[in-house]
Order: C-alpha cells, then sequence, then structure tokens
C-alpha cells in the first residue's frame, strides 16, 4: 500500500503533539502495481559519478534533475517512480518508518542516517568473504541510505489522487531525514515512509539519485533460481516487458 494510513497517522501523533507534516498530501492510502525490477543498493555516491576528486567521495551525490536523468539514462537505467520508492523504503513494512513506528535509540539512528557508505564499497570489496557493515543500516529489502532526499520519476501533485493537480512543475523529492541529521524540532518526519515533497524546496535544486534497471519477471526468476533462492509461492512466470515508466506517469 502507498500513503499515510491512519495507523501511522496515530504513530505520529504519539511521538510529538504537533507532527510537521500535512496528511492530506501522501493520501488517499492507494494499493499500486510495482513491477519487476533492479535496485541500486545505495544512492549513487560522489566517486561513481565525478571524474574530480571529492571531500567526500563515498558520500551521496547531489545532483540536478537534468544530471540525475542524464546519469541514469547514460548507463541504460532511471530515475524511480514515486509508488516504487515508497515500495522499496517500506520493503513490506506498513509502519510509520521503515524501522517501525517509534525512534529508536540515537545510536541506532546514525547508522539509518549516516551518509559516509565507507563501510559499504568495503563490504563489496571484501568479496567473498562479505565482512559485516558493522556501521550502517540497512532496511528488509538489503538497500541503505533510503533516508536521502532522493529523486522520483514524478511531478508533484498535491495529493496521492490520481487526478490530483501538479505543483508548480516541481518534481517529487523522497526521504530526507539523513540531509537534516543531526535533527532540531520535527525534523524526524522525513524519515516517515510515506513523506513527499516538491523539488521547489530543495536547496540549489539538489537531490540524491537511486537507479532503477526494468527486467523481465522471468529473468528475473531465472537469477533467483540460479543464486540457490525459492521464489515466492504467488510469483507469476510474465515474460512480457515493462514500459519505461513502470506504471508511473510523469
Amino acid at each position: 500500500m502507498m500513503g499515510f494510513s491512519e495507523a501511522e497517522e496515530h504513530a505520529a501523533f504519539a511521538i510529538s503533539d504537533v507532527p510537521q507534516l500535512t496528511a492530506e498530501e501522501m493520501r488517499p492510502v492507494r494499493r499500486r502495481v510495482v513491477h519487476p525490477m533492479l535496485v541500486s543498493v545505495a544512492p549513487v555516491l560522489n566517486f561513481q559519478c565525478s571524474d574530480e576528486k571529492s571531500e567526500f567521495p563515498y558520500g551521496p551525490a547531489y545532483l540536478s534533475r537534468e544530471d540525475a536523468e542524464r546519469f541514469a539514462s547514460g548507463i541504460g537505467c532511471r530515475v524511480p517512480g514515486e509508488a516504487e520508492w515508497e515500495y522499496i523504503c517500506r520493503a513490506g513494512t506498513q509502519t510509520l518508518f521503515p524501522f517501525g513506528d517509534n525512534l529508536p535509540s540515537e545510536d541506532v539512528l546514525e547508522k539509518w542516517l549516516s551518509s559516509d557508505f565507507t563501510s559499504l564499497i568495503a563490504y563489496f570489496e571484501s568479496r567473498p568473504n562479505f565482512e559485516p557493515v558493522q556501521d550502517l543500516q540497512c532496511n528488509a529489502f538489503g538497500l541503505y541510505g533510503m533516508t536521502n532526499p532522493e529523486w522520483c520519476l514524478n511531478r508533484f501533485t498535491t495529493s496521492l489522487a490520481p487526478n490530483a493537480p501538479q505543483l508548480d512543475g516541481s518534481y517529487v523529492v523522497r526521504g530526507g531525514g539523513a540531509y537534516f541529521w543531526p535533527w532540531q524540532d520535527e525534523e524526524w518526519v522525513w524519515c516517515v515512509s510515506a513523506m513527499r515533497s516538491p523539488s521547489s524546496g530543495l536547496e540549489e535544486g539538489l537531490a540524491c539519485l537511486r537507479l532503477v534497471l526494468n527486467v523481465r519477471a522471468s529473468q528475473l526468476h531465472a537469477e533467483i533460481r540460479h543464486a540457490g533462492f525459492d521464489l515466492p509461492a504467488d510469483s507469476r512466470e510474465d515474460d512480457s516487458s515493462r514500459d519505461e515508466l513502470n506504471g508511473e506517469s510523469n
């Protein structure tokens, strides 16, 4: 399900008497179909998209919308649709945050909100041993850094209703809790799974990019079997190609 449920609203008010969010922008709660895709484990990092030396090579790259689309399409990928982004953020949960309905301790939050992915790079470079990542926390889909502000494919609309009007031509940006860390006042709301914002509110018009790659269902199933895993019982052998927008509209 996509959107801000009544249960999540109750959880938000349990944290704060006046949470700084607009429930109407995250409603109505809707069931959306998300087709097979591959998703990058982390947002694109500085060293991956620039030849220039960066002070934070393993930090997430902040890109303009044009640069994000250019980088993604240049390697055969794309920007995720908004429904896709919420699906991979929630990772099967229906709680206020990907980590539950409550804010964990600060040391646990640090692992969710860290923008230093050095240890993740070390993890992949340690193959075949794969030394555990100690200072970062992934969600249930194994994705890191979903708390960074990330571009979505869609234009921002005033609600999730199918015919809701667009707002000033902005694109959707999801996430953002890591950007504001350490938080002041009510900035925890930017970790809410359903939280959405217009790109017109971005500082310098920059946000992060998570890559998505379209795949055929049968291709994905074959790779899962090849890796020695069982398919979910309700998986269907659908070899049809999916359109670029994966059910999303611009």
